[in-house]
């Protein structure tokens, strides 16, 4: 038979760490709730964003590891144009409070910011090898998106020099 005190015990449920815990995450979770608008759709809307931009990453990394372009360099790059991405939703949202209009302009930039991730995703995808997990119809629809990323990636391959040991001549 069991006994509620050995289900339920309040000392497991406060403790430190999970105090800790908690009053991170309520920080976390209400300072991302005010600069993206401070409506669970906003913070959804973001979260998919993010998701995007995740798929983004991790597919373009594959991508550039099998072309032999991968570079910390440009992973830097990326992350600086990330950390923009995200703060221009946070600008439409102050666009908003100043103009007193409903997210419009937070849906601006969002709308914009996902439609161009996803493009770059679907090319990330093709250039990894993963197309499979995408439609035709979307795969043609970024075609040029797709030749953009081959060339980018071309142009950053670094062929070293031949050197001839001049004792062999």
């Amino acid at each position: 038979m069991f006994r509620y005190k050995e289900i339920f015990n309040i000392g497991d449920l406060f403790n430190v760490k999970i105090g800790a815990a908690a009053f991170l995450a309520s920080g976390v979770g209400g300072f991302l709730t005010w600069i993206y608008g401070g409506t669970t759709y906003n913070l959804m809307c973001i979260s998919a964003l993010l998701l995007v931009i995740a798929f983004d990453w991790i597919s373009g990394s594959v991508a550039s590891k099998k072309d032999g372009t991968y570079a910390s360099v440009y992973g830097l790059q990326g992350l600086a144009r990330t950390v923009v991405m995200l703060m221009l939703p946070v600008f439409g949202v102050l666009m908003d409070k100043i103009f007193n209009t409903p997210n419009i302009m937070f849906f601006l930039f969002w709308g914009g910011l996902l439609y161009h991730t996803l493009n770059s995703m679907t090319a990330n995808f093709t250039r990894a090898g993963w197309d499979k997990l995408i439609p035709n119809w979307a795969i043609e629809y970024v075609s040029s998106e797709i030749q953009s990323k081959i060339q980018r990636a071309n142009s950053r391959v670094t062929i070293p020099e031949e050197t001839k040991d001049e004792s062999q001549s």
